[in-house]
C-alpha cells in the first residue's frame, strides 16, 4: 500500500543537507535556524541524561514492580524527551551492525539513487525530511530514510532499495 499523504500542505523544494554539506557553505540556510529560544540547553540534552528503557523489564511479567517502574519511565521519556536509549532488547548485535552499515551505505550513495525512494509531503516513509507541514517550518539539519514494517499493510516494497545489495 502506498504511503498516504498526513497533509495536504505545500511544502516546496527541501535542500539535502548531505549535498549543502558538500558545498561548504559559509550560512546555514535560514530554513535550519531555530530561533535562539527554540534551541536545547546543553546542560538539559547531556547523553549522561538521556532515558534508559530497560525492555527486559516491561517484557518479563513476572515482575510486576519492574514491569510498572519501567513503564513510568517509558511514559516520562515518550513525554519529556521523544526519544530514548533501549537495553537488554534482545535484539542480535551482528544484525544491528549489519543494518548500521548498510544504512551507511545508503546515505553514502548518490543523491540520484536516493531520490528513488522519496519521502511524499505528508508521509513519514522514504527518504528526505519528515513531519514537514508549511514553507515557514524550520527543519531539522539532517536527511532521514524511514521503512514502515509493521503492521503489514503499511509496507511499501517501492521504498524498499536496490542498493546497496543486500538492504531488501
Amino acid at each position: 500500500m502506498a504511503p498516504v499523504p498526513i497533509s495536504p500542505i505545500n511544502v516546496g523544494h527541501i535542500d539535502d543537507v548531505q549535498e549543502l554539506t558538500k558545498t561548504k557553505p559559509k550560512s546555514i540556510p535560514e530554513r535550519f535556524v531555530r530561533d535562539i529560544t527554540e534551541r536545547p540547553d546543553q546542560l538539559s540534552t547531556s547523553p549522561t541524561h538521556m532515558p534508559i528503557i530497560d525492555f527486559s523489564k516491561l517484557t518479563n511479567s513476572s515482575n510486576t514492580q519492574d514491569f510498572t517502574i519501567e513503564t513510568l519511565k517509558l511514559a516520562s521519556a515518550c513525554e519529556d524527551w521523544g526519544f530514548f536509549q533501549v537495553k537488554n532488547h534482545g535484539v542480535d548485535l551482528k544484525l544491528m551492525e549489519s543494518i548500521e552499515e548498510l544504512s551507511r551505505e545508503f546515505f553514502m550513495l548518490p543523491l540520484e539513487e536516493k531520490q528513488k525512494y522519496p519521502m511524499i509531503p505528508g508521509t513519514v516513509q522514504g527518504y528526505g525530511q519528515a513531519f514537514v507541514f508549511s514553507e515557514d517550518q524550520k527543519l531539522d539539519w539532517c536527511n532521514m530514510f524511514a521503512l514502515g514494517i509493521e503492521p503489514h499493510y503499511v509496507r511499501n516494497p517501492n521504498l524498499w532499495p536496490n542498493r546497496p545489495e543486500g538492504f531488501r
